[in-house]
């Protein structure tokens, strides 16, 4: 059942201005060129311990395929998929946002096997059954109607279909609280004003009906990350999380970030 209690129109006014703001100063920082290694890294021998290389894999062989990036923000994971052979479509609620996702795809040569556009997650702009996967990166914990999206998702994906997120998990507020105390600046640029929204068990609910749900939970002792940047610590930490989380459930909510993967349950008949 969709969350009536919430203004749709001005969450998604405030996201869109938020987020313009925010993607207009990385534009003006960053060159939006990207590297071979980029999207061939994936290639190379799997490093599950890091949640964005196993977020891309979640998605399997993405060649001929045609994925939707949901929230596609500045195209870089659109940019990635097209690079290995996807044909993607992008939406975006931020204008902003769609404007650099275009002209980085045209730089690095993919503009033919993207489609950028800007959109509401409740109304997505796609016939039914258009896609074979999903994906998205820090996008639902902004939704106040997270059952909508849920059923706009499935609509438009395939049966067999796939969808996977990379969620900042604030399961323990406590904790989340905490950490914006901690003297290192973050690499996300609306944190740490955003900790309260992190992703949570609870937000599983809107999905539980029209999906089959598996989560993993990253980033325990790999916090540290923050304050220490030589790669072979991170390393070592990144693969004594996975076996700490894996061997002691309990440990789970303290994770900072959620992947998930969701698969279509069959319509009822």
């Amino acid at each position: 059942m969709s969350n009536t209690s919430f203004d749709r129109r001005s969450e998604e006014e405030s996201e869109a201005e938020r987020h313009d703001r925010l993607y207009s100063e990385i534009a003006a920082r960053n060159s939006l060129m990207m590297e071979p290694r980029d999207w061939d890294r994936f290639d190379d021998e799997p490093r599950p311990w890091l949640p964005y290389e196993s977020l891309v894999r979640m998605l399997g062989d993405v060649r001929g395929k045609r994925i939707l990036d949901a929230g596609c923000g500045n195209g870089w994971l659109s940019v990635i998929l097209a690079k290995r052979g996807a044909q993607v479509d992008g939406f975006d609620i931020s204008p902003g946002a769609i404007r650099i996702a275009q002209d980085r795809a045209q730089l690095n040569g993919v503009e033919r096997s993207c489609t950028f556009r800007t959109a509401s997650a409740y109304e997505l702009p796609y016939p039914d059954a258009a896609f074979d996967g999903v994906i998205g990166s820090a996008l639902l914990h902004h939704l106040g109607d997270k059952a909508r999206f849920a059923s706009e998702m499935k609509r438009v994906m395939k049966q067999g279909a796939v969808a996977v997120f990379q969620e900042p998990f604030g399961n323990s507020l406590a904790l989340e609280r905490l950490r914006t105390f901690v003297p290192v600046r973050s690499a996300s640029a609306d944190d740490p004003d955003q900790w309260k929204q992190q992703f949570k068990y609870k937000d599983l609910e809107p999905f539980e009906s029209g999906f089959e749900i598996t989560t993993q939970e990253y980033h325990l002792l790999s916090r540290l990350d923050r304050v220490i940047s030589w790669e072979p610590f991170q390393r070592a930490v990144g693969k004594l999380d996975r076996f700490l989380l894996g061997a002691l459930p309990f440990l789970r909510p303290y994770a900072r970030i959620m992947l998930l993967s969701l698969s279509p349950r069959p319509a009822r008949r």
